[in-house]
C-alpha cells in the first residue's frame, strides 16, 4: 500500500513480538479480564468479524462459540504472532475504514481495544454497520476515563505518571503517548453510542469496568 502507515500501525508492528507482555504490563494483567468481559453472555456467535484482532487473544476466546471467525488487523506483524498461535483461523489484513468485505457479511463484530486506533470513529461505525447483518450484534471493548472527578484524576495521573513510562521501558517505542493520546481524545460513553445510532444502528448501551476504567458497548444492527 502506497500510503504512510498511520502511526498506531507503525507502533504495533514494531512490537508485535511484544504486544501481549507489554499490554499485560501496562494494564496490570487486567486488559484479559476485560476481553473476557466482551465475550461473556454471548451465545452462538454466527459468522464473526475480530476486528482489530491484534495477536488472536479475542478470536481465541470465541472460536468455539461462532460458526466462523474471522480476524482482520492492518498490522501485518501482529497478523504473524496471531497466525502462530490460530493457525485454524482465517487472519486478514485491512483497513477499517475500508472493510474488503461485502454488506451484511457477520452476525457478530468484535472490536478490542482498537476502535480508538481507527483514525476516524464515525467512518469506523459506518463500515461496521454496513458488513454487519440485520439484526446483529456489535460489542467493543474500549479504555475509557471514569467519571468520578477523584477516579478521573487518579487514572490520568496513573496513566501519565506510571503507564507512560512504564510504556517507554517495555517498548522502547513511542507506543505509550500514543495509547495516552487516543484515550483522551475518544468519545465515552453516551457520546459513542449517540455517534453509533447516527450511522445506523438501532440500539446502543455501555456497561463500564473497573470503575469505569474500561467500557463494554453493544451496538445492535
Amino acid at each position: 500500500m502506497g500510503k504512510k502507515q498511520p502511526i498506531g500501525v507503525e507502533i504495533f508492528d514494531k512490537i508485535a513480538d511484544r504486544y501481549d507482555a507489554i499490554s499485560k504490563t501496562l494494564s496490570l494483567g487486567i486488559i484479559s479480564r476485560w476481553q473476557r468481559e466482551l465475550v461473556k453472555g454471548l451465545g452462538n456467535l454466527g459468522v464473526t468479524l475480530d476486528l482489530a484482532c491484534g495477536t488472536g487473544e479475542v478470536a481465541f476466546l470465541v472460536k468455539g462459540r461462532a460458526k466462523v471467525v474471522i480476524g482482520l488487523d492492518y498490522s501485518m506483524s501482529m497478523l504473524k504472532v496471531a497466525k502462530r498461535k490460530l493457525p485454524e483461523i482465517p487472519f486478514l489484513r485491512g483497513d477499517a475504514l475500508n472493510l474488503p468485505f461485502k454488506d451484511a457479511s457477520f452476525d457478530t463484530v468484535l472490536v478490542s481495544l482498537g476502535l480508538r486506533h481507527f483514525g476516524n470513529t464515525e467512518r469506523a461505525l459506518e463500515e461496521i454497520r454496513r458488513v454487519l447483518k440485520e439484526g446483529g450484534r456489535v460489542r467493543v471493548l474500549e479504555v475509557s476515563i471514569p467519571r468520578n472527578p477523584f477516579l478521573r484524576e487518579a487514572f490520568l495521573g496513573f496513566l501519565k505518571y506510571v503507564v507512560l513510562p512504564l510504556g517507554k521501558i517495555r517498548s522502547k517505542e513511542d507506543v505509550s503517548h500514543h495509547l495516552f493520546g487516543t484515550i483522551v481524545d475518544f468519545p465515552h460513553y453516551e457520546k459513542l453510542v449517540e455517534l453509533a445510532l447516527k450511522k445506523g444502528f438501532k440500539e446502543g448501551r455501555f456497561r463500564p469496568l473497573f470503575f469505569g476504567m474500561a467500557t463494554v458497548y453493544e451496538l445492535l444492527g
